[in-house]
């Protein structure tokens, strides 16, 4: 009889073990998993946060037009931002006037148009978004024609 009093200690032992892993597994899940969500919302912010830039970019592009720029290459290294930037709310942007054109993208042919490219940076350092758009202006018409999310080494 004490033979089998062994046995189902060891028993007891073994399954005690496999749940113990089971549960070790099941956590380490759930923070895998958590960790996730938070990756996804911190980045759903930042890309939200680049967007409202844009639009405030916009909003100044509305109010003070800049000058036409000699060479209108897009800002360099925009995630580490690099160069002359305004602040709004939710970011950092740039505005450049690129010049006028008569084939902007999705705009009647011909129709003189006068092209800005606004470059938004989140606010949010991890992830960093980077939007970037590019607005015909025609007489009190705002459109935007273009739009990109710039990658870093992009």
């Amino acid at each position: 009889m004490s033979r089998q009093r062994g046995v189902v200690l060891l028993l007891a032992l073994v399954l005690s073990l496999l749940l113990g892993l089971l549960a070790a597994s099941a956590l380490r899940e759930a923070l895998v998993e958590t960790r996730l969500t938070g990756e996804l919302r911190d980045g759903l912010l930042a890309l939200e946060q680049a967007e409202a830039t844009l639009l405030a970019g916009e909003g100044e592009l509305r109010r003070a037009p800049p000058a036409l720029c000699s060479a209108c290459l897009p800002p360099s290294r925009p995630h580490e931002l690099v160069g002359l930037w305004q602040r709004a709310g939710d970011g950092f942007f740039q505005v450049q006037n690129l010049g006028t054109s008569d084939r902007a993208a999705h705009m009647p042919e011909g129709q003189q148009a006068t092209l800005f490219r606004v470059t938004a940076v989140s606010l949010h350092a991890e992830p960093r978004y980077v939007l970037e758009a590019v607005y015909a202006v025609v007489d009190d018409t705002t459109r935007r024609v273009t739009w990109r999310q710039r990658l870093r080494g992009d």
